[in-house]
């Protein structure tokens, strides 16, 4: 009786194996694709920071332009 539970126990954890050698294929995949458009994700990057210093400067701009503003007004 206890022969065909290790039969299924085994084949099941040949399904499960399986089902892990194609998860890492496709991991890997998706490694490798990313690899391919690592100089695009760069670019990305670079555009982003850019854009972001660009944003801290114009709300540096404008701080210090309220802040004429309002010495302006106090004296």
């Amino acid at each position: 009786m206890d022969a065909p539970r290790e039969v299924a126990a085994s084949g099941s954890q040949r399904v499960v194996q399986k089902e892990r050698d194609n998860t890492k294929k496709q991991a890997m995949n998706r490694r490798m694709m990313a690899a391919d458009d690592q100089g695009d994700i760069n670019d990305m990057a670079d555009a982003f920071i850019k854009k972001f210093r660009n944003q801290l400067k114009i709300q540096r701009e404008e701080s210090f332009r309220r802040f004429q503003e309002m010495l302006a007004r106090g004296v």
